[in-house]
This record gives C-alpha cells, sequence and structure tokens, in this order.
C-alpha cells in the first residue's frame, strides 16, 4: 500500500501535520486550487473529458508546493517494496478526517491521476491499482482507466453504511463502474477488461443496520452482483480479520465456483484480499484462506498508518511470505 497523504496536507489540524513532518501548504497554493475548482472533471458515468482539460490542470498540479514531496515520497515507497519482491502496488489517498463523495476539493482527483501516471510510468508491467477516499469510486475508476492500472478498490459498491464523514451511498454505484469502464475504455481506443472492481465487504470504519452485521449478506451477492474481487477487513485501519470471516468467504467463494461450473459451464470465482490487520505473524493465517493481502499499516514505521515506510518492517513481511 502507497499511502498519498494529501488530505492530511490540506486538511488536518496544523499540529497533527507538523507532528507527521508533511509540507504546510502555502498561500500561492490556494490560488492553484482555485483554478483546479473551476477546471472541468468528468461527469460520471461517461467520463469524458478533453485532453487539454487534462494537460492544464496536470501543469497545475505541479504547481502545488507540496506536489513534489508527495511524488518524491510515493516513488521512494514504491521502490523499497519491489525492492523486497512486492509483485503488486496499490495508491491510497491517506488521512483522516474525509471528504465524502461529490463533497471532494477537485484537487484530490488531479493529485491522485497525477500520481498514478508517474507510478505507472516507473513500474511498467507491475499489477497497480487505485482507491480515492472517501468512496471516489468514480475517480477511481476514471483514473485508472487512464493510467493504465489493474484495479480499483471500491467500498460503497453493495450496502450502505454510515461513516464518521457521512453516509456511503450506493444507488447503483457498480453498474455504474462497469459502465463507465467499458465506456472509456472504447474512447481511449483500448481492448482489454481491466481495470477490475475489487469490492470491499464490512467496509472497515463504517457503522451499518443490525441485518448487515454478518458477512451473509454480502457474501450472498458475489455472483448476483458478479462481484470481480472481494475484500474482507477487520472494523478499522490495523484491525485483524477474524478467521471466522475468513473460512467462511473462502467457503462462499468455492460455491461461487461450483454454481458458475454447474450453471455456466465455466467454473468462475473472484478472488478473495485480506484488506486490513496483515501483519508478519498472520501473515500465514491470511494465506490459508486468501488469493491475496492488502498490507499497510504493520509495515510503517511504529506500526501508525500515517507514518512512512520501516524497511526492517518491510524486509521481514517479504521474509515471512517467502517461507510460505
Amino acid at each position: 500500500m502507497l499511502h498519498v497523504p494529501v488530505n492530511t496536507i490540506l486538511a488536518a489540524p496544523a499540529a497533527h501535520r507538523a507532528a507527521l513532518e508533511l509540507p504546510a501548504p502555502i498561500a500561492d497554493d490556494w490560488a492553484v486550487l482555485r483554478v483546479l475548482e473551476e477546471a472541468a472533471l468528468p461527469e460520471f458515468p461517461s467520463l469524458l473529458l478533453a485532453a487539454t482539460a487534462i494537460q492544464s490542470a496536470r501543469e497545475q498540479v505541479r504547481r502545488l508546493s507540496f506536489y513534489r514531496f508527495l511524488e518524491d515520497r510515493l516513488l521512494a515507497e514504491a521502490a523499497l517494496y519491489r525492492q523486497h519482491g512486492f509483485h503488486a502496488l496499490m495508491i491510497e489517498n491517506v488521512a483522516g478526517p474525509y471528504f465524502v463523495r461529490g463533497g471532494q476539493p477537485a484537487v484530490l482527483y488531479w493529485v491522485m491521476q497525477a500520481l498514478a501516471e508517474r507510478l505507472r510510468k516507473a513500474h511498467p508491467g507491475v499489477r497497480m491499482g487505485i482507491q480515492v477516499l472517501a468512496y471516489s469510486d468514480d475517480w477511481a475508476m476514471d483514473i485508472a482507466c487512464r493510467s493504465g492500472l489493474d484495479f480499483v478498490r471500491c467500498e460503497s459498491a453493495l450496502f450502505e453504511g454510515l461513516r464518521p464523514e457521512g453516509r456511503a451511498p450506493n444507488r447503483g454505484n457498480l453498474a455504474k463502474l462497469y459502465m463507465a469502464r467499458q465506456q472509456l475504455l472504447a474512447n481511449l481506443g483500448e481492448d482489454h477488461t481491466e481495470p477490475q472492481v475489487y469490492v470491499d465487504l464490512h467496509k472497515k470504519h463504517t457503522v451499518f443496520s443490525g441485518g448487515l452485521e454478518p458477512l451473509d449478506p454480502w457474501l450472498e451477492n458475489i455472483l448476483f452482483q458478479k462481484l470481480e474481487g472481494i475484500i474482507i477487513t477487520g472494523k478499522a485501519t490495523g484491525s485483524e480479520v477474524a478467521e471466522a470471516d475468513l473460512r467462511q468467504a473462502r467457503e462462499a467463494v468455492e460455491k461461487v465456483k461450483a454454481q458458475t461450473s454447474a450453471t455456466l459451464g465455466r467454473a468462475w470465482a473472484p478472488p478473495l484480499l485480506v484488506g486490513s490487520g496483515v501483519t508478519s505473524e498472520n501473515l500465514s493465517l491470511c494465506a490459508r484462506y486468501a488469493d491475496g493481502v492488502i498490507v499497510g499499516s504493520s509495515l510503517k514505521q511504529g506500526g501508525y498508518w500515517e507514518n512512512p515506510l520501516d524497511e526492517e518492517r518491510v524486509e521481514k513481511l517479504a521474509e515471512a511470505w517467502s517461507h510460505l
């Protein structure tokens, strides 16, 4: 996981930002933000945007005083992951508090798009994904298609929930994402099936109604909603996933495989990923049930999710993975 602290730089309390040794915005940055707010953003789900508008906005993004800091940190951490054998990378705008979908400043879209494109160029051929918080899956899909990424992490594709920053909406989001992908790839002249949509079940930091507390209604929708990947998480960032949840999710995936084999004549099932709480100590447990893991917090300095990477922790987890 490659965390981009653009939210923290722009919207966190100054004391918190300073404690993390992040740069503070300067006066000129707010003028750039105003320009970006006036720039055209792609309308969901068609996601059409002129090349001239993209180029103009990218030039503005690079004028931000903190952009070089974000890019340098991203590339350094990506190189560290690759050095230790990690075969996939994912970027995410990390921080708290978050803006809600439809209420984010445009600068978040443009910064994440510029960084995704830079990362893709730096690591061609590496499997790569993106998540844009909070529940901004439309922006993530747009950026992934334009930057040639392989997947998006989607947190609002199934049931509604309540998060600290507001309600996590659904409203047919998954169908729109699939349609947007087809439209944008066609407009770009691309002919492939990626970026795939990996969907969070029981999204962390989210409260759901009582009927949605068990995993059953989520897992029962794997085939009905045609999920391309499912992510099981703990209750919060860095929280471990219960083995019982992993076992239940694995059984559901195998059931889908059997159903599709019998009804479609071809066995199909989405990959199962663990999306929080992965450590060197529980990696073997996760690997027993999951096809892959998304790991971030346990590899940071002090094990805290907003800190920079700790190379010793990265090396330790890579070593544990090599012995599975």
